[in-house]
């Protein structure tokens, strides 16, 4: 059995000795920086514009096949955001370009009722298991667990946070789940249990049970973190100290089971990485969703604190445990791994830096000051762009990926084997 007690005693412990201050950056920008990677925002907004018309594509296209997007891409990675050549090799690889590519086919064919909202949220998971490929030296590829893993959250994560659903369906859901998790035949109560359950064949199409137990025991660890997560909802007097192991065990166990469905196979040291990893993904997405979680009474280290300078100590933490856990993640050798940590901590980072300036009513003036500095935007621009921005993103989602025809078909488990 998979160890989750003692990764969460770990994980609190490097949480705990994690200090309060905030750390030292590698970029600090003048407002006259900022500004001009203002401008460089702007200029690639406008030359998406071109992107629009599915006409304009079609030329660009044919003067340049597969250029339209990636170059413009490219250097607003560089010149907005600063990302360094070696990095920007990782995020614009062929291997990631096309792998993102099939994901979005498949999950079109698989779940047509799907939002490319719903679809890019799945696409998330994909990118950070692709990463994991990367790291463990295995292709970066669509395999059935990739895609299996990935396409279960839109539909588990958002039935779950379905607050029109009743805490009693949600639990009799898990339930089921679970057994269906466990090799149980199981008939699916609704549409939704229907394509979860084609996505655990998914699993058992790639990973024999009796071989490749790990596997199996890391997607039972993320059922029963969700499953505890559900006392999150509308919870009183629950100790700070239990909201934290059950926030820690839900990201954990989310990371090591994205681990086992790529590799198989998983050494202590990587097991323990990997979880540590998943709860630095899941504080990352507690301060970016602490009004959302607040307006919802879900309780997280973050929602349930009050609009204090105490968050800005949270903040400070977070950013300080995630350094020390990707230190950690050493373990994995499969690629240049200075370049891909270096690449996945500045990306995180800059996120929570963001979230803490789209949220200031949850900060004090000078924290914000402080943080602003180091965000390659200024806070009031991004404020400016919010709602902007928040679009702008599905639509080079949508624009990309739908630029090409596909020729509709049913979706196949077998189809993963089929060049």
């Amino acid at each position: 059995m998979l160890a989750v007690t003692d990764f969460i005693d770990h994980t609190v412990k490097v949480w705990e000795n994690s200090p309060e201050t905030l750390p030292e950056f590698e970029k600090t920008y003048t407002s006259e920086e900022q500004k001009l990677r203002e401008e460089n925002f702007q200029q690639f907004q406008q030359k998406l514009e071109v992107l629009k018309s599915r006409k304009n594509v079609r030329t660009l296209q044919k003067e340049d096949p597969g250029q339209s997007f990636f170059p413009y891409f490219k250097a607003f990675l560089k010149n907005v955001f600063d990302f360094e050549e070696d990095q920007l090799e990782i995020i614009l690889s062929d291997k990631f370009k096309n792998v993102s590519k099939d994901f979005f086919y498949r999950a079109r064919e698989f779940g047509p009722e799907l939002s490319p909202e719903n679809i890019y949220q799945g696409m998330r998971n994909v990118w950070i298991m692709n990463g994991l490929q990367l790291m463990m030296g295995v292709p970066v590829e669509i395999t059935p667990s990739v895609f299996g893993y990935s396409m279960i959250y839109p539909y588990s994560d958002n039935y779950l946070d379905d607050l029109s659903v009743s805490d009693e369906e949600k639990k009799a859901f898990s339930k089921r789940f679970n057994k269906r998790l466990h090799g149980e035949l199981v008939i699916p109560a609704n549409s939704t249990e229907e394509q979860l359950f084609k996505l655990v064949e998914l699993f058992e199409i790639q990973y024999a049970r009796h071989q490749f137990p790990g596997v199996y025991e890391s997607l039972y660890a993320i059922q029963n973190g969700q499953t505890r997560s559900l006392a999150l909802i509308n919870c009183n007097g629950m100790p700070d100290g239990k909201i934290r192991e059950i926030c820690f065990e839900k990201g954990g166990a989310s990371v090591l089971a994205d681990g086992y469905l790529v590799a198989g196979r998983l050494t202590r040291e990587q097991e323990q990485a990997l979880f540590g990893y998943g709860v630095y993904l899941q504080l990352l997405d507690d301060i970016q969703d602490v009004k959302e979680d607040t307006e919802g009474h879900t309780k997280t280290m973050f929602s349930c604190r009050d609009k204090d300078s105490s968050l800005s100590v949270f903040v400070n933490k977070t950013i300080n445990f995630g350094r020390t856990i990707m230190q950690e993640m050493r373990c994995f050798d499969g690629v240049d791994i200075d370049v891909m940590l270096k690449l996945m901590n500045r990306s995180i980072e800059l996120m929570i830096i963001e979230s803490a300036g789209m949220n200031p009513e949850y900060y004090s003036d000078g924290y914000l000051a402080v943080l602003d500095s180091h965000s390659p935007l200024r806070f009031s621009y991004l404020r400016q762009k919010r709602t902007q921005s928040k679009s702008q993103r599905f639509t080079l989602f949508r624009k990309y990926f739908e630029q090409a025809p596909r020729e509709k078909k049913q979706f196949s488990p077998g189809a993963f084997y089929i060049s």
